[in-house]
């Protein structure tokens, strides 16, 4: 079970990294103006984001459901919580992304640059030839959007659903080359808001006991 929570972890963020990237995709696919309009529009409303905090529920195809809060501090913080009793938290504190697997009692430190999460948390979103289009998908009041990644194997498309009027994220949903889908929807987004510090800080003593030095 940790294992999967890890793996849809994972997802998570690789989904998130889709996000920081939509701008060259005229390359990608045989893009007509209406569509490069939609992905300015997608770009333009990522690049507006400064905070925002919002409640996600995270499924399966798999029959596996969790839930949880993702708070997003541009450039450079975010911190992924996933409600009881899931042992995962995820923090970027600006320079490192820091993994704690609390019923293993592991942190876990790899630098920003070394990670897609990059790409999230950068000030400015640039969407480079990372991914290929292959639909856009118009609804009443919604933009569905699927691309395939270039660089990750593992990864079969990632698909991403905007509400438009106004232009909202509200859910990602991710399949593997084995058919596995994770979905992720988003809920009472809240943007705007002021966040403590130390949301984004994780103790490197969280699991020392107090008396391991005596």
């Amino acid at each position: 079970m940790i294992v999967r929570v890890v793996v849809m972890l994972k997802n998570l963020l690789i989904v998130m990294v889709v996000l920081s990237y939509a701008s060259n995709l005229a390359k990608a696919a045989n893009l007509t103006q209406n569509d490069m309009d939609d992905i300015s529009k997608i770009e333009n409303y990522l690049n507006s984001i400064t905070t925002f905090k919002s409640n996600f529920l995270q499924t399966a195809s798999t029959g596996e459901r969790s839930g949880g809060v993702l708070f997003l501090d541009r450039p450079g913080k975010m911190r992924v919580q996933y409600d009881e009793p899931s042992p995962i938290l995820l923090v970027s504190d600006g320079a490192y992304v820091i993994y704690v697997e609390k019923n293993l009692e592991q942190i876990s430190h790899l630098p920003i640059s070394q990670t897609p999460l990059r790409a999230l948390i950068e000030k400015d979103v640039n969407l480079q030839n990372w991914y290929k289009i292959k639909d856009i998908e118009r609804g009443p009041g919604t933009l569905r959007l699927t691309l395939t990644m270039k660089d990750d194997l593992s990864l079969s498309s990632v698909q991403l659903l905007f509400s438009d009027r106004p232009m909202q994220l509200r859910q990602w949903t991710i399949r593997d080359q084995q058919g596995i889908e994770v979905r992720v929807s988003l809920m009472d987004m809240q943007r705007g808001a002021k966040f403590d510090p130390k949301l984004f800080e994780v103790d490197p003593n969280l699991f020392s006991s107090p008396n391991q030095d005596n």
